[in-house]
């Protein structure tokens, strides 16, 4: 486990030093490309969520529920 947090921890400094090795404007363009990309992400995500949800069926209550111990009695009327 030592020896992995070592490579990970060289792994990283790598990347820091090359990250660092760039011009700035670079950096700059670098980190605005990753944040449109995110955002994107994000709204896709956030679309598909309310597509789903806007085409889903509703899901009935108390019938798709298998383990309601014996003794419970389930109001239809109050999940309706």
């Amino acid at each position: 486990m030592k020896k992995f947090r070592q490579i990970i921890d060289q792994q990283v400094l790598n990347a820091e030093q090359k990250w660092k090795a760039l011009p700035e404007a670079r950096q700059r363009i670098l980190t605005k490309i990753f944040f449109a990309v995110y955002t994107l992400f994000t709204i896709a995500a956030f679309v598909q969520i309310w597509w789903s949800a806007a085409h889903s069926k509703s899901i009935p209550i108390g019938g798709h529920i298998s383990n309601i111990p014996a003794g419970v009695n389930i109001d239809q009327k109050a999940t309706k």
